[in-house]
């Protein structure tokens, strides 16, 4: 796709080198890069910093730490304060990275969660069985230093999937959940009224599961498998 552009000098830099004859050519120009995970390392970031502001600039840290530093290396009462001085902004300043980092923690595991909820829904979970599912599966994610998330096996080994990195993405993870766990999934067809169709006159195929499956579940699991009617075979 190209845009008319009657004067190139009112772009950026950047992209007045992809001007020729009086055009933009958009197709040319490179997918802009996913920076959700820059923007969440920058938040946690600024809360570190946080920590830090009440004690004044970063140079007039660094001059204090500096101060205090070299009086703690004497001898006396002078040097025992100093060090606990500094003791004091260290305790301090752990305390309040360690709240920091628990509630952007908390963030990005919420985040996660509901995201892997849409995707159990996209990929025919009963509504029933969305939150005990993706409270279960949560075991099967590990968040990076910027809060991103990189699903695993369940061995935990890293998932190969259809990510842009080979990784697997929350959407490889429901599907995945999907296939070992179909007493929780609704059928896929239609029946008269718009009611989910099956085998049974619009009602939802009932599954059954070896035992060895059932004796795997969770108690949730177990239970959501026998309100759907599902038995347990061999």
């Amino acid at each position: 796709m190209k845009i008319e552009v009657t004067d190139a000098t009112t772009l950026p830099a950047w992209l007045q080198t992809h001007v020729s004859e009086g055009h933009l050519d958009l197709g040319a120009l490179a997918a802009p890069e996913d920076v959700s995970g820059l923007k969440t390392a920058l938040s946690k970031e600024r809360g570190n910093a946080a920590a830090w502001s009440k004690y004044g600039t970063p140079a007039e840290m660094d001059a204090r730490i500096a101060d205090l530093t070299e009086k703690a290396k004497g001898s006396g009462k002078g040097s025992d304060d100093a060090q606990a001085k500094l003791d004091a902004m260290a305790a301090d300043y752990e305390g309040k990275l360690t709240v920091a980092n628990d509630r952007f923690n908390g963030m990005t595991k919420r985040g996660a969660t509901s995201d892997l909820k849409a995707e159990l829904a996209k990929a025919g979970f009963i509504s029933e069985a969305i939150d005990d599912i993706a409270s279960s599966a949560m075991a099967r994610l590990q968040f990076n230093e910027d809060g991103a998330a990189k699903v695993l096996t369940s061995d935990g080994k890293p998932m190969i999937g259809s990510g842009s990195d080979h990784g697997a993405t929350l959407a490889d993870l429901a599907k995945e959940l999907a296939t070992s766990k179909p007493y929780a999934v609704r059928d896929a067809g239609k029946g008269g009224g718009g009611k989910p169709a099956g085998s049974q006159g619009g009602t939802p195929d009932k599954v059954n599961v070896t035992r060895a499956t059932f004796e795997g579940m969770s108690q949730s699991e177990r239970s959501d498998h026998s309100k759907s009617g599902g038995g347990i075979s061999g």
